[in-house]
């Protein structure tokens, strides 16, 4: 594992309470934004981040990054084809 060095000012570590905690944090944050831009999947981020995949949707909603990433068109699309009975593959 390599090991990244970041500068904070001292009043940021005094809301994180430790450099340890500071660590802890700018991974967990580094690895969510990873998930919101879709670099890094659910799965993987669990895996990063030492957690269970289960237990992931509870952090996720603490950083107000929704579990399924549903489009509107995508909603749209699935409706239509569900009424008229097509395959949502096809």
């Amino acid at each position: 594992m390599k090991a990244v060095t970041i500068e904070l000012p001292p009043e940021l570590l005094q809301f994180l309470g430790s450099e340890e905690e500071a660590g802890r944090e700018a991974k967990v944050a580094l690895v969510l934004d990873l998930v919101r831009r879709g670099k890094v999947s659910r799965a993987k981020a669990a895996e990063l981040l030492q957690m269970s995949l289960w237990d992931l949707p509870a952090l996720l909603a603490q950083y107000r990054i929704p579990w399924f990433d549903y489009s509107p068109e995508d909603l749209q699309r699935d409706l239509v084809a569900l009424r008229s009975g097509k395959d949502i593959t096809e």
